[in-house]
């Protein structure tokens, strides 16, 4: 495999200004553009591309290093203008899907999902390189609701870095951004009264939020509400709860696409078999997927705007399992369980099933999910991993600076009879927020080197997953529209409320 420079895949840190005002924003950190009237104006393609790295590094929360907020704000707008000028297009991927369920596309192929926690910038661009050079298409690009917690990166945050690096990278064309386990918390629903009504109304605003930010697709979580354990339940009873909700969230979304004028189909993704726990058998989606029907029809929604694709459980966990050295153990994987979620979710038009918490899987396991019918898979931890091991641990001190972070703020997390290797490799993505100013600005040579790694890493995943060559196959399956944000008005700022953050950190 050709390993890609990786010299060529970063921007110097130097080149990085955080701006106090927007005036010096503009004067000083947007090249090749000028704003005039509220309209972006790109004269010189390749001196504004050299401005995005700062644009990018406004737009960031890095705490107190952080521009202000209004300042944020432009920076944000400025990437999004760009992005429509550059033909970097934000979409939905629901007309591909659905052209999967119907037959349309019968491409042996599983859609890497890919969580993106730390140097979020870099790791886009060595990820648009590989895409570039492999012809890639198929291609999402997603967040989960607790990584946006621990990682510090709101959806708009997100949205505006991965198109910054898209533009670097002369990605064009139509970039599927996915709102991973957009999830109800159950505890608090449970609960009832302000607790309950107080986490619904967060997780609506989160859904605002991904919409507002060109999200083309939403992953709709509802699986800690199952009953399975429950044995002297029905199936259906086991899946009430999940089926309900699931399709309450549903009428939510397309509720808010119209409110908010989003010009496309949100894609839609639901969850039976919660990642890490019992394997998803085929009574427990039946159990679902009619108690979707049922309640959507209740609801006055046509089943057709449901959901198209089913995440299931078939062994793996978030994150693997770490060994008392710190390292993963391999895991046996039911792949059956992801070919019968897709052969039975055709019933329903569902265009297949989901894998969860791959990453840190063996490398001859990747090319067993298109062969197994599976339809997504979502790819997370084993990029933090690169960064961690390859990029933050060679600068020197911040190991132990980052492990005594976690034992001052998450012992409560070191469970009996783990080692503290085991402790410090699970709990180390709540370290990519509070460090996140240290991996943007590491020494050029160890960014060069993790981008290095990365697009290979990448590289090696699209081959796997069967989506080498499939530029032109998505394309012609998605419609593009344009996705403007409204010009921000001097010291405009915005306030999202999703609610309490669970450190758990569910994702990949």
């Amino acid at each position: 495999m050709a390993t890609r420079n990786g010299a060529d895949m970063i921007h110097e840190v130097s080149a990085i200004k955080i701006f106090k005002n927007r005036a010096e924003l503009l004067s000083d950190g947007l090249k090749g553009a000028t704003v005039i009237n509220g309209e972006l104006r790109i004269e010189d393609r390749v001196t504004f591309k050299s401005s995005l790295p700062t644009l990018a590094a406004n737009v960031a929360d890095f705490g107190d290093k952080s521009a202000p907020p209004d300042v944020q704000a432009l920076a944000r707008w400025i990437i999004y203008e760009g992005a429509q000028q550059m033909n970097v297009k934000l979409a939905s991927p629901q007309e591909v899907y659905v052209a999967i369920a119907e037959n349309r596309i019968d491409k042996e192929m599983s859609f890497p999902a890919i969580n993106i926690r730390v140097g979020t910038l870099d790791t886009a661009r060595a990820m648009f390189k590989a895409a570039n050079d492999k012809k890639v298409g198929a291609l999402i690009v997603e967040i989960a609701r607790s990584e946006m917690g621990y990682t510090k990166q709101s959806p708009a945050e997100y949205a505006s870095v991965v198109q910054a690096a898209a533009m670097l990278e002369g990605f064009e064309g139509p970039i599927f951004l996915q709102g991973d386990h957009v999830q109800l918390k159950s505890a608090p629903v449970r609960s009832g009264g302000e607790a309950g009504a107080k986490e619904i109304n967060a997780h609506r605003n989160l859904i605002r939020e991904l919409l507002e930010a060109g999200f083309g697709s939403i992953d709709l979580d509802m699986s800690p509400f199952e009953r399975r354990t429950e044995e002297n339940l029905s199936f259906s009873e086991q899946q009430a709860e999940n089926a309900r909700l699931t399709a309450e969230k549903i009428a939510d979304v397309r509720a808010l696409e119209k409110e908010l004028g989003i010009p496309w189909t949100v894609l839609l993704g639901g969850e039976t078999g919660e990642v890490g726990k019992m394997n998803t058998r085929k009574e427990d989606i039946e159990a679902y997927a009619e108690g979707i029907v049922e309640n959507m029809k209740r609801l006055g929604i046509d089943p057709a705007l449901g959901i198209r694709k089913i995440a299931v459980n078939d062994g793996t966990a978030h994150g693997g399992t770490p060994l008392p050295d710190g390292t993963v153990a391999d895991v046996a994987i039911a792949f059956d369980i992801l070919k019968m979620a897709t052969d039975f979710g055709r019933k329903y038009g569902w265009a297949g099933s989901v894998q969860h918490g791959a990453s840190t899987l063996p490398n001859n396991a990747f090319s067993l999910f298109p062969k197994n019918k599976a339809v997504e898979v979502h790819l997370a931890t084993g990029f933090q991993n690169i960064t961690f091991d390859s990029g933050i641990y060679k600068i020197k001190g911040a190991q132990s600076e980052i492990e005594q972070f976690l034992a001052d703020n998450f012992r409560g997390e070191w469970k009996a009879g783990k080692t503290f290797a085991q402790f410090a490799y699970s709990t180390r993505k709540q370290a990519t927020g509070p460090f996140k100013w240290m991996v943007w600005t590491m020494p050029d040579d160890i960014r060069a080197k993790v981008s290095e790694i990365l697009y290979d890493q990448f590289s090696f995943l699209f081959e796997q997953l069967g989506v080498v060559d499939t530029k032109d196959l998505i394309a012609k399956h998605t419609t593009i529209h344009d996705f403007h944000l409204a010009h921000p008005k001097e010291n405009e700022t915005a306030s999202v409320d999703r609610g309490k953050e669970d450190t758990s950190g569910l994702a990949d």
